[in-house]
């Protein structure tokens, strides 16, 4: 009797462990149960947005104590534009038996998923377009299986409101885009869906890694009044040479990463690719904290920018407009 009134007693204790050690920090659970966090994450290629999108989520894991635990493995890698090199790494982390994959873009996350289908490794993404053509996901509220995350997704709708408003005579854009990465096929095939909306015909030029960009780029200007590079990778990382050439031929260039202003683009209309980070940074603590990203819905950016680049505008003759917006009307 006394037997049994201890082993309920032994049980009890554990089960109250389990239920608060989600409320406890990295290191405090490490004494409970010598566990080992192991986070690796993997990016597509290297450009401004997606770093900063990186940054977010390590200011995250920093704040809920990972990167300084002793318990706490952080792996970093860019897959370099490369999906076989992507398909490497990931199998690099679970190789070394990774709690949860951060996938940064939508080729890496595509690699993560089909490589954790047979183990169910928790995947997060971030900063993916269209995670549903991605196939990513079973549906946005209900992702399904081992993958969830944060789209960078702004509606075409608004980007076209929003270059109109600055070039109401805009009919003619270009556009560069990888055809080998989902989420830029989704967005042309979007953008196509509402041209004839907003009277605006569509050029597009593909460019399937960055050394291709010039001449993609140069291949629009007898066509385009402004060339628009739409969260596609592969010309984001490229975009110095966009800029260089529709620059020396007076053609603005309109981008999806406010980032890009910096490097010369007129005007941006795009999330805040930091904030992007945090939210998928706050999705992984809370996968491990053993939360399934199956009940965790793919969060939308939180908030959109819209601003130009003074600079630029005043020597293309364009009236400067600057906002912090949170919507355009589709």
């Amino acid at each position: 009797m006394k037997l049994k009134a201890y082993l309920l007693i032994i049980t009890a204790v554990v089960i109250a462990v389990i239920g608060w050690k989600k409320y406890l920090s990295p290191q405090t659970r490490s004494a409970l149960d010598d566990g080992m966090y192991v986070i690796g994450i993997i990016q597509v290629v290297e450009h401004p947005a997606l770093d900063q999108t990186r940054a977010g989520i390590m200011d995250i894991l920093k704040e809920h104590g990972y990167v300084s635990a002793p318990n706490a493995r952080i792996y970093y890698e860019s897959a370099q534009g490369n999906p076989a090199l992507a398909t490497q790494i990931v199998q690099k982390f679970i190789g070394l038996k990774a709690d949860v994959i951060v996938a940064i873009g939508t080729t890496v996350a595509q690699a993560a998923k089909q490589a954790t289908q047979g183990n169910n490794i928790p995947v997060v993404f971030a900063s993916v377009t269209d995670p549903m053509q991605a196939k990513l996901v079973d549906s946005l509220e209900k992702p399904g299986k081992n993958v969830t995350g944060v789209s960078n997704f702004i509606s075409i709708s608004k980007q076209f409101t929003f270059f109109k408003r600055l070039i109401p005579h805009l009919k003619q854009l270009g556009a560069v885009y990888n055809p080998g990465e989902a989420n830029s096929v989704s967005m042309i095939n979007k953008m196509n869906e509402v041209s004839d909306v907003f009277d605006i015909t569509i050029h597009t030029t593909a460019a399937t890694k960055t050394s291709d960009v010039m001449t993609a780029a140069q291949n629009l200007l007898q066509k385009a009044q402004v060339i628009f590079i739409n969260n596609d990778n592969t010309a984001l990382s490229a975009i110095d040479v966009i800029v260089k050439v529709a620059t020396e031929h007076n053609i603005p260039v309109f981008t999806s990463d406010v980032g890009c202003l910096e490097k010369g683009a007129l005007a941006a209309l795009g999330p805040d690719q930091y904030e992007l980070g945090k939210q998928a940074g706050r999705m992984t603590h809370r996968i491990l904290l053993d939360e399934l990203p199956s009940s965790i819905p793919v969060e939308m950016p939180k908030k959109i920018y819209a601003k130009m680049n003074a600079t630029v505008a005043e020597k293309l003759g364009i009236a400067y407009q600057e906002d912090t917006i949170e919507s355009f009307e589709d």
